[in-house]
């Protein structure tokens, strides 16, 4: 069983879903685990980032409901089983009454010291009954604050785990800037060695078309459909060098990742 760690619902089909395809269509079992997939507190803290982010989703108040039953559409679709955790979202997170992440400078910033999430995560244990053959977690591209605390849970897994093959994912689309992949990669502990998957054309429709399930989040980053598209292949072709690939990145001198391609 292959246990993709999601800080949002979205980022692992983003980011992973030709791999994630790859991988159920050779009779592999895959459990994209979103951690930040909780109901927001009631009532909703005062924040402007909320106000914004609520109004460009068009889902009402307690948006998570519409974006779960996006991510079980994505998750189908590439044939893995969503698994979501109740963690709200970090714009949700507060202190008392009082929003911790307010804006986009909070959102992209350092983790705040009051956040629990992140001290309750780092010794959690995996939330899956059965035997992992191997596990991936975000790199932390773009420093978001989700995705950092993520990272972090993913590195206390190497260390409560230290037979578990563990891999980092590149966050896209933040990984469409190479400055951030090198940061990212800074924050790391250990030096790590790069994995590249390359990803055929039937992988990258799956993809697509799991990422085109997240309807209220396209609005994002792209215009349409089209523009993500064109904007997917080319990230994952120049990281590539023309093939279109994911970059996967381990401890170096641990795991390989090995996967089949018929």
């Amino acid at each position: 069983m292959h246990v993709f760690l999601s800080p949002h619902l979205d980022d692992v089909p983003l980011s992973c879903g030709g791999l994630v395809h790859r991988l159920t269509h050779d009779g592999e079992t895959v459990i994209i685990l979103t951690a930040m997939a909780g109901d927001p507190p009631t009532p909703l803290p005062q924040s402007p980032l909320i106000a914004e982010l609520h109004q460009r989703w068009q889902l009402g108040d307690n948006p998570m409901v519409g974006r779960r039953a996006e991510d079980e559409c994505a998750a189908q679709r590439l044939g893995a089983r969503a698994m979501h955790l109740p963690i709200p979202d970090c714009i949700y997170r507060t202190v008392g009454t009082k929003a911790l992440y307010t804006d986009a400078d909070a959102l992209f910033g350092n983790i705040s010291p009051a956040d629990r999430a992140h001290w309750n995560l780092l010794s959690a244990p995996l939330p899956v009954e059965d035997v992992i053959s191997c596990l991936y977690a975000p790199l932390g591209v773009g420093h978001h604050v989700d995705h950092q605390i993520i990272r972090d849970w993913g590195l206390a897994l190497t260390d409560t785990h230290p037979n578990l093959p563990v891999y980092f994912y590149e966050e896209y689309p933040y990984n469409r800037n190479q400055e951030a992949v090198v940061a990212a990669l800074d924050f790391h502990p250990n030096t790590m060695s790069p994995e590249i998957i390359m990803i055929d054309a039937d992988e990258i429709d799956a993809k697509l078309e799991a990422i085109a399930c997240y309807q209220s989040q396209i609005s994002t980053f792209w215009s349409s459909i089209t523009e993500l598209r064109h904007d997917l292949i080319h990230t994952m072709q120049r990281i590539g060098s023309s093939q279109p690939v994911e970059r996967y990145w381990r401890i170096a001198d641990t795991h390989q990742l090995e996967t089949r391609k018929n």
